[in-house]
């Protein structure tokens, strides 16, 4: 029953993982000021942006660096 019902769990994680998209080379903006609010553009630029958005749903954003 348990291996049962953690075999479900996994396989609709992973459904719901394989559905979910996101956005390609992501760049910050190098013009921004950040000590003002000026009107210098997006602060993140990138490929395939709007394929995430939902209307009403938050957006995240992850950013990691190696070095």
């Amino acid at each position: 029953m348990i291996r049962r019902t953690i075999g479900a769990l996994l396989v609709a994680g992973l459904s719901i993982a394989a559905s979910l998209t996101a956005a390609d080379n992501l760049r910050l903006n190098p013009k921004l000021d950040y000590s003002s609010d000026s009107q210098d553009g997006p602060l993140i630029t990138g490929d395939h942006l709007e394929d995430g958005v939902a209307r009403g749903k938050p957006n995240y954003v992850f950013m990691f660096g190696e070095g």
